[in-house]
């Protein structure tokens, strides 16, 4: 029988799918209490305290609340009196001033050339994008680099972090094994009313159709709330998804470590022992008045050292102190982890210049990500993006996004410096240069065919100096 033309009047019936669109990837869902647990330590005491289960009910508390519902104030107090220490804070704070020193090198084509200023949605640059990325993978271990296009067809750069890419699949595509279906879990503010602060989450599906890329945006219901979009570059379909997921010591899809994650375990640790442990402090300090031999028709009320108690033939007063004994132990077990977190950050702020030998490379075996591996995954993440847009737009030429992760503390030298500032003025180095010696203590690594060419193009001042 010839093949029959569908009928226009009859469209074929939309494909189905046993899942929902709200369905997680097995790795996403074996990953999802540690990352939960990143962002509360990132976020602060606030919401760690927040979060019942981050803090156990001791037994008795939980025997005083069946008994009357109002004594739900021990727990509340217990709660209080612990600290949780903001280790994973202010160490992701010094990664990502260590971060903001590098300078990125960035050689883009002419159509591409203003996302080196404008990259992403917000109308942040390439630099902004690469600090967020890097601070994304430190917390944790991977995040999402998207590339779309505005309505004018210019190319940007979405950041997804690791929390809203609930799904994803390959597939052999050309060979090899590239990404064939991304599922991003996004908030979408609820009407109309600008100063509303309530969302709605959906659904936008990244996959392959037919061997182009297709976008869909789903409700929360796995109902459609738009129709497939088929994006095309210049030079028509796009036959890959373009996004790029970086991780911590790769690119791949699969789910690399957290870095920081034995950090942000030992303090969850030591806030809970804190609760222990100023908990009994609090009992210590407080010693228990008992009076013995009153008769019941009898009041005695505490009235304080400069009062007398009369006290029946026979009677005894006297005060319960705890010993506190219990105490050192928290406090022992509170500093081990608090050596571990220590160990912990020295291990990810890996930056390879001051150790060689075996001790070196026995802790290398060691396969602990390192801030080092996570700048060069992050940077090669942004790269490839930007070839994606290139390739979109449909323009060529020479594409370089790099950082070199350099972290020595080089300090700026008044006489080079001047010395510089000296060639600057008379053309003989780029004015670049001279600012990237004062502002990092570095000269740029560039031949002199392109600092010369830096030379060429700039022009006969230094900024009035």
């Amino acid at each position: 029988m010839a093949d029959q033309k569908p009928d226009s009047r009859h469209p074929p019936h939309p494909r189905t799918y046993i899942m929902p669109v709200s369905s997680r990837h097995p790795d996403y869902t074996a990953h999802l209490a540690d990352w939960l647990m990143m962002a509360e330590a990132v976020e602060g005491e606030s919401a760690v305290k927040a979060n019942p289960a981050n803090l156990p009910k001791p037994a008795g508390m939980v025997e005083a609340e069946k008994d009357d519902p109002t004594n739900s104030y021990l727990y509340e107090a217990y709660t209080l009196r612990a600290q949780y220490p903001h280790w994973v804070k202010d160490a992701l704070r010094s990664m990502i001033g260590m971060v903001s020193r590098l300078q990125p090198e960035i050689t883009l084509p002419a159509g591409i050339a203003r996302m080196e200023d404008d990259a992403t949605a917000d109308g942040f640059g390439l630099r902004q994008l690469f600090m967020r990325a890097c601070r994304d993978v430190i917390l944790f271990g991977r995040a999402g680099l998207l590339v779309d296009v505005d309505a004018d067809g210019a190319p940007y750069i979405t950041l997804y972090p690791a929390l809203s890419l609930i799904n994803w699949g390959l597939s052999d595509q050309r060979g090899r094994q590239d990404l064939a279906l991304a599922v991003l879990q996004e908030d979408r503010r609820k009407g109309e009313d600008r100063f509303a602060h309530e969302t709605d989450t959906v659904y936008r599906v990244l996959s392959l159709e037919d061997g182009a890329f297709v976008s869909q945006l789903f409700d929360d219901k796995g109902v459609a709330i738009e129709e497939p979009q088929a994006a095309r570059g210049v030079a028509g379909a796009i036959r890959y998804i373009p996004m790029v997921i970086a991780g911590s010591t790769d690119n791949a899809a699969d789910v690399d470590e957290i870095p920081l994650l034995t950090m942000a375990k030992a303090a969850l640790k030591s806030y809970q022992l804190s609760a222990d442990l100023f908990s009994n402090a609090h009992a210590t300090c407080h010693a228990q008045p008992v009076v013995v031999g009153l008769d019941d028709n009898q009041d005695l009320r505490v009235t304080g050292p400069s009062a007398a108690w009369c006290l029946p033939t026979g009677g005894n007063a006297f005060y319960l102190e705890p010993s506190g004994a219990g105490s050192e132990i928290n406090e022992r077990l509170m500093e081990q982890q608090r050596n571990a977190a220590l160990e912990a950050g020295a291990r990810v702020v890996d930056v390879g210049s001051q150790e060689s030998g075996e001790a070196r490379k026995a802790r290398q075996n060691d396969q602990h990500s390192t801030l080092y591996t996570i700048v060069i995954t992050v940077a090669e993440a942004i790269e490839q993006c930007l070839r994606y847009a290139a390739e979109i737009v449909a323009t060529s030429g020479d594409l370089r996004f790099a950082v070199k992760p350099d972290f020595s503390a080089a300090g700026v030298d008044p006489q080079i410096a001047a010395q510089l500032l000296t060639a600057a003025q008379a053309g003989i180095v780029s004015h670049d240069s001279f600012w990237r010696y004062i502002s990092t203590g570095k000269l740029p690594e560039r031949d002199w065919l392109a600092e010369l060419e830096l030379i060429q193009e700039q022009g006969p001042g230094l900024g009035g100096m």
